[in-house]
């Protein structure tokens, strides 16, 4: 340098920048070296508990009284959708009504039947009364009697045999058909007696409650208002049926993202993927690319919950999972394509 002073100069800001370069800080080059693809999506739960309307006699639109708030963690046991009971009300009264009045035709047919009963076995009595009566006369021998009597008294004791044996058979078939009279209105009484019992089953069964332990995801509203789909609130009239809600099982949970239409085949099954909770940039979870659809949809909707996304549905697999993730919570994902060309 000294020889040269003119190159000296030359090299001296070069000379500062390799001093003044931090020796712990080396250029991270690996992320220059991946082709990644990024695509975005929420965490979704595979397995979940659905919530639909319950099954009510008479079937039609159900209204909502009272529901949880959405997102909300419960225990097995808790109340979470209250539907208005007053036209089953209406019903059940309308049904006891019926029950008693099948109560009380059964019990007048059973009066009626019985004294109708004893009518035709007093008959019976009777006619076994006047048979051995009739019996005796004609077992005087016919040389004690003058031929003409004798004849009428066996006449009369044929008669009696008759009359006998009529009542008999007449009681007999009473019988069968008072048994069979006296079911009918049983099996009435006991039909009017079933609808009571659904109904009221019906009336317990407007309260639901939570089957398990999870976190409590309300549904969207059947009809699309100016800015989409709506969650469900009380006052909302939801058919027989109809998914109210989900409680998601929060140990099993993969990615659901959509890739753009003019990307696609540019993300394939067994890519591996990175998955980055928007919630938590610091936290990277591994995962892989085990689906990508091959329709395109406008709303992809899973669990009661929708989304007006556009594309082509991927579901990315994660490798593990954690107590910070929650269903609906959107993910950053970066799909490895390989090698940087």
């Amino acid at each position: 340098m000294r020889r040269n002073p003119r190159l000296a100069l030359l090299l001296l800001p070069v000379a500062f920048a390799c001093r003044s370069a931090p020796a712990d800080k080396a250029v991270d080059t690996s992320a220059a070296s991946e082709d990644v693809f990024l695509l975005t999506g929420e965490l979704h739960a595979i397995e979940a508990v659905t919530i639909s309307t319950p099954r009510v006699r008479g079937g039609g639109d159900m209204q909502i009284r009272w529901l949880a708030e959405d997102g909300r963690d419960v225990k097995a046991g808790d109340r979470l959708v209250d539907f208005d009971s007053s036209r089953v009300l209406e019903g059940l009264e309308e049904k006891r009504l019926r029950l008693r009045q099948a109560q009380n035709e059964r019990e007048a047919k059973e009066h009626s039947l019985l004294a109708e009963a004893d009518g035709k076995r007093a008959a019976v009595d009777k006619a076994e009364v006047e048979a051995e009566k009739a019996a005796i006369d004609a077992a005087v021998p016919r040389e004690l009697r003058p031929a003409v009597e004798w004849r009428q008294v066996q006449a009369t004791y044929m008669e009696s045999r008759a009359a006998l044996e009529k009542a008999r058979l007449e009681a007999k078939a009473f019988d069968v058909s008072a048994r069979a009279d006296l079911e009918v209105a049983r099996r009435a009484e006991e039909k009017a007696r079933r609808e009571v019992e659904t109904t009221e089953g019906s009336l317990q069964g407007l309260s639901i409650v939570a089957p398990k332990d999870g976190i409590f995801l309300v549904g969207n509203y059947m009809r699309w208002g100016p800015d989409g789909p709506r969650k469900l609130q009380p006052g909302d009239a939801v058919w027989t049926g109809f998914t109210l809600a989900s409680i998601p099982d929060p140990s099993r949970m993969d990615v659901e993202a959509t890739l753009a239409e003019v990307d696609f085949g540019r993300v394939v099954p067994g890519m591996k993927a990175r998955c980055i909770l928007d919630t938590y940039p610091d936290r990277v979870f591994e995962g892989r690319v085990e689906d990508v659809g091959a329709v395109a949809s406008g709303t992809a909707s899973r669990f009661g919950i929708a989304s007006r996304a556009s594309g082509f549905p991927v579901r990315v697999s994660l490798a593990t999972t954690d107590p910070v993730m929650r269903p609906g919570l959107s993910v950053r994902v970066e799909v490895l394509r390989g090698p940087a060309r």
